[in-house]
């Protein structure tokens, strides 16, 4: 039998047990049940309709308020509007209602605007309507008498009348929020799939040496075969459930209408797709690998905490990348194999990268996946037959040794 077919007969292999194992199937499940609620639930219970509590103190508010309720209005979209104005006596009676929550600012004569605090948690949108609104006024009194109506002020001020490029061309507000929103969520899945996953791999490899399974296998079958084999199959079968989350999620969004999702440009969901198979293999690779040094199931996460911390590190300097993506970090990371899959794509995502940057990165990760393949599959021989206790990096390369001259 040839080594390929060899090594198709252990995907299917992975697929057969784990594909159909409760763990995977109830795991599934669970993860479409809580998604399913986390995007219905709100729908449902949202009355799509907007609130605001508006204070008012003292004379010539009225024209101010009046335009803020329609500014409002206009800006809610679809959704009703609640305007409701509480008028109150004094300031230190204001004072009390902002104290108390009753309202979220109050305006003071129409020409003040009071509220409890400047914290980044005050609600600046409803400040800014009402700016808005009075500057639309002031304006509307400078025009008297020039036949501008109010309507035509009110158009201008809210508009936005210069075109925004950048040296890619045109900027597209809702290509770049598509962008951002691949950028983050494409990081954050494939941090999820490195650790858990990963983990799939490491639980794989230990659960076979502790039940001798791996003695049988290795008499047919040759390490770097049962190494790839494994990690290609979990991989697979990780690429299916996040394809499963993601498709469903997407349909319940659309049909329920919770979020606008935006179109999510080409370039970046394949990228998406490269960085995540490259990865995971990667990691899975490196996970197996730490899995064929110990005996016992239990002491798996402790040869294996490098491997994590490894990804976490990658984790966390993708946050970097995607505040400065063209930053000098970001730069050096994306040929850092280990760190590549979490910053290429974000800079993908926000253009700040090149063709041959691109390129390079993957003929670089690639590269050492295949290497590192070979390598673990030699630790692999040597690790797999030991069952007792943890075994070291050197130790299992001399008995893979060992082992071929035997």
């Amino acid at each position: 039998m040839s080594s390929m077919s060899t090594l198709r007969l252990v995907i299917g292999r992975e697929l057969r047990t784990r594909g159909t194992s409760k763990a995977y199937l109830f795991g599934m499940l669970a993860i479409l049940v809580v998604l399913s609620a986390a995007i219905v639930i709100p729908s449902v219970l949202d009355d799509q309709t907007t609130t605001v509590e508006i204070g008012a103190v003292g004379s010539g508010n009225d024209d101010v308020l009046d335009l803020t309720r329609q500014l409002v209005i206009d800006r809610a979209g679809d959704d009703e509007v609640e305007f409701d104005v509480t008028t109150y006596a004094d300031t230190d009676a204001a004072r009390a209602g902002l104290a108390d929550g009753e309202v979220e600012l109050v305006l003071v004569d129409g020409t003040a605007i009071l509220r409890e605090s400047s914290s980044a948690f005050s609600n600046d949108d409803l400040e800014q309507r009402v700016q808005e609104a009075a500057a639309t006024l002031a304006l509307q009194d400078r025009l008297d008498g020039s036949g501008v109506e109010l309507a035509e002020i009110t158009s201008v001020l809210s508009s936005q009348p210069l075109e925004v490029r950048t040296v890619q061309g045109v900027a597209d507000a809702a290509q770049d929020e598509a962008r951002s929103l691949i950028a983050y969520a494409g990081m954050m899945m494939l941090y999820l799939a490195i650790l858990i996953f990963g983990a799939w791999t490491l639980q794989g490899v230990t659960e076979e040496k502790s039940s001798r399974v791996v003695e049988v296998l290795l008499a047919t079958v040759e390490p770097w075969q049962l190494l790839a084999g494994k990690v290609i199959g979990i991989g697979l079968l990780g690429l299916a459930q996040f394809g499963i989350t993601v498709a469903w999620a997407m349909t319940l969004i659309r049909v329920t209408g919770a979020l606008n999702l935006p179109v999510i440009p080409v370039d970046s969901a394949v990228t998406l797709v490269v960085w995540f198979v490259l990865g995971f293999a990667l990691y899975s690779t490196m996970f197996a690998t730490a899995g064929a040094l110990v005996g016992r199931s239990e002491d798996a996460q402790s040869v294996a905490f490098p491997v994590s911390m490894t990804a976490i590190v990658g984790f966390f300097v993708s946050f970097q990348a995607l505040s400065e993506p063209a930053g000098v970090l970001a730069r050096v990371t994306t040929f850092v194999p280990f760190m590549s899959p979490f910053v290429v794509p974000i800079r993908v995502a926000f253009q700040e990268i090149t063709v041959w940057e691109q390129l390079l990165a993957v003929a670089v990760t690639a590269g050492l996946v295949v290497v590192l393949i070979r390598i673990a599959a030699r630790v692999y021989a040597g690790g797999a037959l030991h069952f007792a206790g943890r075994l070291g990096l050197r130790a299992a390369w001399t008995g893979a040794r060992e082992t071929s001259r035997s």
